[in-house]
């Protein structure tokens, strides 16, 4: 099972009936390409507000194949979630590959090690799970300092947060399409700033151990792969930044202590590789489209490096 799955599992028996009806795109070349799609991003914004985190879950040997050569084209970065204790798995990333993404510039950072529901552990299996992945990177190299959760689940678990701080600085989830920098945007979760707790020891909704992210994949399969909806979803989600990035939510690039607040959407895929309407999977057509959207806009990409957490202010950052 990918991440998020559990919360769709409806919806994706409603795909797998739905399929039947809806056009196979093109293995490679989408039958309709963005810029015929995709709203154009508002002529307001200023360029350093156009910013986007991209990820990749799950260490997926299509990301290495077909998604990073799309990636080195535009000089795009992206931060890759590696689960350790998979490596040899079949369709797995192996260690050379994971080194030659490093190598050209790309983040990595852990996943776990066997990508439990991290809910329903031990006290030992989850400090397996979370503690030895970081030390199995580790041991190849790799010094990391970000985290995501498998399945989108433990975030809202103070048992989970709390051995996940010991080992990391960051922790990205999933669910939401903007990251508000200062958590203050939330609508259904008010918050004043990006402290981990509340006066009663009870989690807050967005921390440094709770970064909002979407998964696309979800879109994907809620547009039942259907190129026009998912490209305008895609613009849609970008250019929702442009509420917050400008005034005094305007996003600095420069470094800490430049920035004033505002939203960045993070975006996390999975597997891209040439097939079509597979969920959990974009096909490599698709994805090349949207990063030539990114690139034709004029869009600011990153990775987790780049995100920071201000212990002073309790406020994100951009780097």
């Amino acid at each position: 099972m990918e991440c998020y799955e559990w919360r769709i599992q409806a919806l994706l028996v409603f795909t797998v009936v739905a399929l039947s009806t809806v056009t196979s795109t093109a293995f490679f070349l989408p039958a309709i390409s963005y810029s015929q799609l995709s709203p154009t991003p508002s002529s307001n914004n200023i360029a350093n507000t156009k910013v986007v985190i991209l990820s990749f879950d799950d260490n997926r040997k299509g990301d290495f194949t077909y998604a990073k050569p799309i990636l080195d084209k535009y000089g795009f970065k992206a931060t890759f979630f590696i689960i350790c204790g998979k490596t040899t798995d079949k369709g797995a990333m192996n260690w050379q590959e994971i080194a030659s993404m490093q190598s050209d510039g790309m983040d990595i950072e852990s996943h776990t090690m066997t990508h439990k529901h991290l809910n329903h552990l031990s006290a030992s299996a989850l400090n397996f799970e979370i503690a030895g992945s970081k030390q199995c990177l580790a041991s190849h190299g790799y010094n990391t300092t970000s985290f995501a959760y498998p399945y989108d689940e433990g975030a809202d678990n103070v048992t989970v947060v709390n051995t996940v701080a010991k080992y990391y600085d960051l922790a990205r989830t999933g669910s939401e399409p903007l990251m508000f920098l200062n958590c203050n945007g939330f609508k259904n979760h008010p918050q004043t700033d990006c402290k981990t707790y509340l006066p009663d020891g009870k989690l807050t909704y967005a921390n440094r151990y709770a970064i909002r992210s979407l998964s696309f994949d979800r879109y994907e399969i809620k547009d039942l792969f259907n190129n026009a909806s998912i490209f305008s979803d895609f613009g849609q989600i970008l250019n929702s930044q442009s509420n917050y990035n400008k005034g005094n939510g305007i996003i600095s690039l420069s470094g800490i202590g430049n920035n004033v607040g505002g939203a960045v959407p993070l975006i996390t895929f999975h597997n891209v590789r040439p097939v079509n309407n597979v969920p959990y999977t974009t096909n490599v057509g698709v994805f090349a489209e949207l990063m030539k959207y990114l690139h034709d806009n004029g869009y600011k990409v990153l990775d987790m490096a780049n995100l920071r957490y201000d212990t002073k202010s309790n406020v994100f950052h951009i780097t």
